[in-house]
């Protein structure tokens, strides 16, 4: 049994990776419409690209070298947030407009590289 959830863990980490590089592809493709019509600042959502999708690459090495439970916890806190900024967000689109992807977009830019960074150490081969 504790093998099969070794397994698991792992193809979670995978999955959760693989949604942020899709997150990050549709983001791209929809560069124009959300930056000409919701008014999102185009540096921000190209920044927000480039850190999702080095918080994915992390995501992945390491369902593909460890994927421990131990990191359990940092996904949590960090979809969590992701949650609550998506939340908070759509909230101010609703009342205001752009600020909402500007608060979005720089969760990202701020969560991403920290768990990018959580993931990369994580996936080290240990001494």
């Amino acid at each position: 049994m504790r093998h099969n959830t070794a397994q698991l863990l792992r193809i979670g980490f995978f999955a959760d990776g693989v949604f942020k590089a899709v997150v990050a592809i549709v983001m791209l493709v929809l560069l124009e419409p959300i930056t000409r019509h919701d008014g999102a600042p185009a540096w921000l959502l190209l920044l927000t690209v480039l850190a999702v999708s080095i918080s994915a690459v992390a995501e992945i090495a390491y369902a593909a070298r460890s994927g421990t439970g131990t990191h359990t916890k940092y996904l949590v806190a960090y979809d969590a947030g992701w949650f609550l900024a998506t939340a908070a967000a759509l909230f101010l689109v609703f009342g205001r407009g752009a600020e909402g992807w500007t608060l979005w977009l720089s969760y990202q830019v701020i969560a991403s590289p920290i768990i990018a960074i959580v993931f990369f150490r994580g996936s080290r081969p240990r001494p």
